[in-house]
């Protein structure tokens, strides 16, 4: 590749280059709060079918969303399996987190009674024990404030399955009742959400048999917490690493600035343009993360640690290398993303919008960013 392009890193100004990859991290942090998560990390409900059909995989979820009322879920067709990955139902997720609530409040609820209980054994034996009076009738406050919660988070609950509920009558005086009652509704509703997806679906793509899976709020909360974990383990094992090859702060911070400059900016091409984060854009993040952490600590190594030329030109040779690589695996993913749009395949259409922003995010993070702040760095080291 012929580049006519001037070196930029004989401008004497280059903070004016690190303007641009820190206007790109503003915008995506402003971005990234419109981020989708998909169904792995919000809840969702997945139905693998065994049937040969005609429709494209577009075609199914389009079908479904007007049917069912959902967002378009995510559908996949391959060789007479289909793999439909409808997101989280609304009422069933308030109920899963009223319940997990109204849970914790029964289990308050019954150590209160047990206290209360002590308490009152030991009070029969000492009326006059202040203490134990105290006790006690921390115990019996504690036990009707709890009760109370039991029945609000079950009221609740009640309230966001009443699309699936018919009338039935509960003891709201007894804890365990409401409890029980709870647990049963849930179970019910979610059955009948269930059945009536089976049904949306056999109208839409005629099938043999079934596998059915959910994914409730709380696993997909937990797996979110996980990969978030994963992220932030890798960023501390890569300073790590960086920080023990160049022994100094400021390339080191470089090189890290560069690898979350380019996640942040692709988290927020992805809000843009209604990519969904889910446990495949995970994958393709930790991707660009391997891919910017090596343009990134090449060009920090070409410009501190080699001597042919100055500073800058080893700078701009870098810069000529690093572009050809960014530029060939912007055209593969810019393939694949077009590919997997057209045929409807949400996997690769995740990872590859994933890495193809990043990808393209990079070429402002480590040319103007990343390279300028390792040459200002050079210059003050040569003026001490």
């Amino acid at each position: 590749m012929d580049f006519s392009i001037p070196n930029i890193y004989t401008h004497k100004n280059l903070k004016f280059l690190i303007a641009v990859p820190l206007l790109l991290m503003m915008l995506g942090i402003y971005m990234s709060h419109n981020i989708i998560l998909d169904s792995s990390l919000s809840g969702g409900s997945s139905l693998t079918l065994q049937a040969n059909t005609s429709l494209s995989a577009s075609q199914i979820a389009s079908e479904l969303s007007s049917r069912f009322n959902v967002p378009a879920p995510a559908v996949q067709v391959s060789s007479g399996t289909v793999l439909i990955t409808v997101p989280s139902n609304k009422s069933l997720a308030n109920a899963e987190s009223y319940l997990l609530l109204l849970y914790q409040a029964h289990s308050n609820y019954s150590q209160y009674v047990l206290n209360a209980t002590n308490y009152g054994f030991a009070l029969s034996k000492s009326p006059s024990n202040q203490t134990i009076q105290r006790l006690y009738d921390q115990a019996e406050t504690g036990k009707n404030s709890s009760l109370a919660q039991v029945r609000n988070y079950f009221v609740l609950e009640r309230s966001s399955l009443s699309p699936f509920l018919v009338n039935a009558s509960t003891n709201t005086t007894s804890a365990d009742s409401m409890l029980a009652a709870a647990q049963g509704i849930y179970n019910n509703a979610s059955a009948k959400y269930q059945s009536s997806l089976i049904s949306a679906v056999g109208q839409v793509v005629p099938f043999k048999s079934y596998s059915y899976q959910e994914i409730t709020v709380l696993q997909s909360s937990y797996f979110l917490q996980q990969l978030e974990t994963i992220i932030i383990v890798a960023f501390i094992l890569i300073s790590i690493i960086v920080f023990f090859i160049f022994r100094s702060v400021v390339p080191s911070f470089a090189v890290v600035f560069g690898a979350a400059n380019d996640m942040i900016v692709a988290i927020g091409a992805m809000a843009l343009f209604k990519i969904p984060l889910g446990i495949a854009s995970i994958g393709g993040l930790l991707m660009l993360l391997g891919y910017s952490i090596d343009t990134d600590v090449l060009t920090a190594i070409r410009i501190l640690k080699r001597h042919e030329g100055t500073p800058e030109q080893r700078a701009y040779s870098s810069m000529k290398t690093g572009l050809t690589m960014t530029f060939t695996a912007i055209v593969s993913f810019a393939v694949l993303f077009a590919v997997s749009y057209i045929l409807y395949v949400p996997t690769y259409f995740e990872i590859s919008g994933v890495v193809l922003f990043g990808l393209i995010a990079d070429l402002a993070t480590t040319w103007l960013g990343n390279a300028s702040i390792i040459l200002m760095h050079v210059h003050r080291k040569n003026k001490a």
